[in-house]
């Protein structure tokens, strides 16, 4: 059995609490990067290296943390190889 669904990766949790604040503004209420961008600086975010956010850093956290989830949820691909049946009398 193969799965990339065990290389976790470690989100600290700044990093996962932020990455779930881009994806809320973009998926659920529509906002543009830019946009979101604004709001998390209004709100006092900063990158997880301590930069301001630019539409640029809250596109690459959407764009890594879609391609994470994706990595982690995916059912594991399953093949069977070299099965012998031996018969026991």
């Amino acid at each position: 059995m193969r799965t990339k669904g065990l290389m976790i990766g470690a989100y600290s949790p700044y990093q996962t609490e932020l990455s779930d604040k881009v994806i809320y503004l973009r998926d659920s209420e529509g906002l543009t990067y830019k946009a979101i961008a604004e709001a998390l600086i209004a709100e006092g975010y900063r990158s997880p290296r301590g930069f301001d956010l630019s539409p640029e850093s809250v596109f690459s956290i959407y764009k890594k943390r879609k391609r994470r989830d994706v990595r982690l949820l995916a059912a594991p691909a399953l093949r069977i190889c070299a099965v012998e049946i031996e018969h026991l009398t």
